[in-house]
């Protein structure tokens, strides 16, 4: 009874599974101490050791009690731990006969009791604590064995029987009891799991009914809204009734929001890919948001690409789903400006293309702390500026999520107070290549007005049964087919459907799922096995508000010939019939379509990848322009201020100021990380992606702060060029190449990687007193050098500069022997191209450094180049640099 008492505290899930053992352990353990005290008196334990026993058992007692009170578990346990490793473990080893006793096993004891009873450091304190105790008594008993007291061969032997029978018996519990804690809280633990599954299937359930009651009102609001739509109506009605549609659609968006948050938690959530119309899927995207765009003041703008196939293979539904939720999340947080959309493709090969869809707005932005938890579900970033904004806080959680699903990515980038884009790229298949031309905001508005609906066949002799409990649903089914001029019969429910297909041969059969008594895959059994019926082999098409993969599935088992997801407009209801009514009765006409006039408007097309560097990569100013290339300015800092090189200040300032005696108060400083962040946001409107080429991080901070400027933003990549100057150059020629050629931006990386190995860059030095002001040599070498005409090279490799050697002697002869050894003494160089960068040379001397190269070897292209005023700062007066790649 005391045992199964005991055992019961396992079950007990209210305390921890510290204090469940504790509650056990010391029970047992003065219980065990009790008995080993009794034990010691039989085999003549001396005096000392039955009163250290004695006293540890009134001590633990004591601490048992306070524990139990205070609720102070590990303190308590870590008392009982102290006073065992320390007091009564080596007195008993000591005082209890050493070996020839029980005491080996009662440290085995300790050690058991520390590891289960102890958390924390505190736990592996005391397990060394113990580990040095009982070296202490081994080595007490080796060197001085007569410091320990001895038992008789009869004493020891039962000493040391008892021991092994009471420890292994009191681990043999322990391991009991921790079964039965483990397999409580494994017990535990699947009644949860299996209440988990109930209520999340509860949920799925409730989510599906409440979608089913949803979009059966949703599915007359729209059905009766197309009707309106087709007739011949005035401007405000027309107007109104738009607003309707859209206003429904966004009704719906909401609705499958909810359901396909459901879906993703349970992984039930499938891609349904099919043909669609490009640009259909975007027409409805743009038109949903538009009124809500329009009503706040805002512009709203359209680039779309017309190199874009007209029709591709994907799940439309889920992208049109994902465009609606950023296009509603950008006009939720702007208050004043624009929206713009950009849609652009890229072929990848095999008839599969790369969509990318571009969002752009002049919000409110998002903190740069906030973007990690932008896609959290019910979670809205900036909230104490938002407070007035409303919605679920699941859209961008759902397209992240959608996003993923359909093999694609989300980027953001986002300046606070300055607006957000958000970049969405989807693979997709092409089905047909003829490109969608021009587009136009006007062309995209007018589509959906008129293009509704088209009209794609007559078959008056077809008998079609409408089954469905709502009334209004069954008469906005008839009325959307009447211009089909089939013959229409509406029944309320199953019953009543066999009835009639007992009398009358339809020719197609629309069948609602959810229905009272008997619902839809009932009536299609009894009905494909009806005595006596008419419709055995007639074709049955299922509507149903049910969109999971799952339902379609178990339609398809059932046998339905058909699936049709509410809400249902005329075209799917024409569709479907195409596909099952005989040919022979169906009439095809021209299907109604209005191509409006469109004005073309000038567009700016975004590059894939925009590539970008700094203002000292010295590349000459026409080749910045031919590639493209925007540059941030370093800043050039005197004791008149700060100036931006290029802009504010040229080279020739610089060099005419440091030959007037300003080169000790002038120096060269890197943009900051804001400077960055303004200035990578500024060029994101070029480009899907930019990839940045900045200065060797082992040579300035700039690398760094342009890292953390391209923080705020997905699509930004910063490359470590590992050089200086035209070095730095060369790797944006080629990134710029790369980009050009269609390499993905991991792609352009790994190139680019490899690519700036190859470069050799190197620079004779003519007045060492620049190295010196930034610490690159020591004044005593700079003074050397000034003393014997010394003038260093120096050579870049794996982004540092290192010096070469010294060149001794007058400035032209220096410059031959740097020129002879870079040149002429290096094998393997790619002849294509030679920069030539200086900071003030004359021209003679410039036409003496190419004709020394020339007597060399010839390059295909050689630019001349001066360095940049940064650049300048660092380098000095009257040096120059070659710069070149090797194979």
């Amino acid at each position: 009874m005391i045992i199964n008492k005991i055992f019961s505290r396992a079950d007990d899930h209210s305390k921890t599974l510290q204090e469940r053992i504790f509650s056990f352990f010391p029970f047992i353990g003065l219980l065990t101490l009790f008995v080993v005290i009794f034990i010691g008196l039989i085999v003549g334990d001396g005096l000392i050791n039955t009163i250290v026993l004695a006293g540890c058992f009134i001590i633990f007692l004591l601490i048992v009690v306070f524990t139990v009170r205070k609720k102070k578990v590990q303190t308590g346990a870590t008392l009982i731990g102290v006073v065992m490793v320390l007091v009564l473990l080596p007195i008993a080893f000591i005082f209890g006969g050493g070996l020839n006793g029980g005491s080996p096993c009662w440290f085995i004891f300790g050690f058991a009791y520390v590891g289960m009873t102890v958390e924390g450091r505190r736990k592996y304190a005391l397990m060394g604590i113990g580990g040095i105790t009982t070296a202490i008594s081994y080595y007490i008993a080796y060197k001085y064995p007569e410091l320990v007291s001895q038992h008789s061969a009869a004493a020891a032997y039962f000493d040391s029987f008892s021991s092994v029978v009471l420890v292994s018996g009191f681990l043999l519990i322990l391991i009991l009891f921790e079964n039965r804690v483990y397999q409580s809280e494994n017990e535990l633990i699947d009644k949860q799991r299996k209440e988990i599954e109930e209520l999340s299937n509860a949920r799925n359930t409730f989510f599906s009914n409440m979608s089913h009651e949803i979009r059966t009102p949703i599915d007359s609001i729209i059905g009766f809204n197309e009707l309106i739509l087709r007739e011949d109506i005035s401007g405000d009605v027309l107007e109104n009734s738009q607003n309707i549609k859209n206003a429904s659609k966004l009704l719906l968006s909401l609705v499958n929001d909810i359901l396909d948050l459901s879906k993703l938690e349970s992984g039930r959530m499938e891609i349904v890919p099919s043909d669609y119309d490009t640009i259909g899927m975007i027409s409805e995207s743009v038109n949903m948001v538009w009124d809500s765009a329009m009503k706040k003041g805002l512009s709203f703008f359209i680039d779309i690409s017309p190199d874009i196939p007209c029709r591709l293979f994907g799940d439309s539904m889920r992208i049109e789903q994902v465009l609606i939720n950023i296009l509603n999340n950008a006009v939720k947080y702007t208050q004043e400006g624009s929206i713009k959309l950009t849609v652009q493709a890229k072929h990848l090969g095999d008839r599969r293309i790369m969509m990318t869809f571009s969002v752009e707005d002049t919000g409110i932005g998002i903190k740069r702390d906030n973007i990690a938890h932008l896609f959290d579900e019910f979670k809205r970033v900036n909230e104490d500026e938002n407070v007035r904004v409303g919605g679920t806080g699941l859209g961008l959680t759902i397209a992240k999520q959608l996003t993923d699903q359909m093999d694609g990515e989300i980027l953001v980038n986002s300046i606070y107070t300055k607006g957000s884009t958000f970049i969405v790229k989807i693979p997709q298949e092409i089905m047909v290549d003829r490109p969608v031309g021009e587009i136009t905001l006007e062309k995209i508005r007018t589509r959906e007005e008129k293009q509704f609906y088209r009209q794609s066949f007559e078959a008056p002799s077809a008998k079609i049964l409408i089954v469905d409990d709502n009334q209004m649903n069954r008469v906005v089914t008839a009325k959307l087919l009447r211009d089909t001029k089939m013959k229409m019969d509406l029944v309320s429910s199953g019953s009543d459907c066999l009835e009639k297909c007992s009398k009358v041969k339809y020719d197609c059969i629309f069948m609602d799922q959810e229905m009272p008594e008997m619902d839809g895959i009932e009536c299609l059994r009894q009905l494909r096995s009806q005595v006596g019926g008419l419709c055995r082999e007639t074709p049955v098409v299922v509507m149903t508000a049910h969109s999971d993969t799952e339902a379609q599935a178990k339609f398809r088992m059932a046998g339905f010939d058909g699936y049709l997801l509410k809400p249902i407009n005329g075209e799917m209801l024409e569709n479907t019939l195409l596909r099952v009514l005989p040919a022979e009765i169906v009439h095809r006409t021209s299907p109604t379509y209005i191509d409006p006039d469109e004005q073309r408007l000038q567009r700016n097309i975004k590059q894939p990848i925009l590539i970008t560097t700094e203002s000292v990569c010295d590349l000459p100013a026409d080749l910045l322009e031919k590639l493209r290339i925007p540059t941030i300015s370093f800043y050039i800092k005197n004791k008149n201020g700060v100036f931006l090189d290029g802009t504010e200040v040229e080279t020739e300032g610089v060099l005419k100021y440091m030959e007037e005696g300003g080169d000790r108060d002038l120096f060269a400083e890197q943009p900051t990380t804001d400077d960055y962040e303004e200035f990578f946001a500024s060029h994101l409107s070029e480009a899907n992606s930019i990839i940045h080429i900045s200065m060797s991080s082992k040579a300035a901070s700039a690398y760094k702060n342009a890292v953390l400027g391209a923080s705020a933003f997905d699509n930004v990549t910063v490359v470590d060029s590992e050089n200086l100057s035209s070095g730095m150059g060369l790797v944006v020629m080629e990134a710029a190449r790369l980009a050009e050629s269609g390499k993905s931006v991991e792609e352009c990386v790994r190139k680019l990687n490899l690519y700036k190995k190859k470069i050799h860059a190197s620079f004779l030095i003519d007045n060492t007193s620049y190295l010196e002001k930034i610490g690159r040599i020591n004044p005593r070498m700079s003074g050397l050098a000034k003393i014997f005409m010394m003038r260093p090279s120096i050579i870049f490799r794996d982004g540092i500069g290192r010096l070469d050697r010294m060149m001794i002697g007058p400035v032209e002869k220096s410059r031959r022997r740097y020129v002879s050894n870079q040149i002429e003494k290096n094998p393997g160089i790619d002849k294509s191209v030679l920069f030539i960068t200086h900071t003030g040379l004359l021209q003679g001397e410039i036409d003496d450094i190419r004709r020394w190269i020339g007597n060399y070897m010839l390059f295909d292209k050689v630019y001349v180049q001066k360095e940049s005023a940064a650049m300048a700062a660092i380098h000095g007066t009257r040096a120059f640099g070659l710069i070149y790649t090797v194979q």
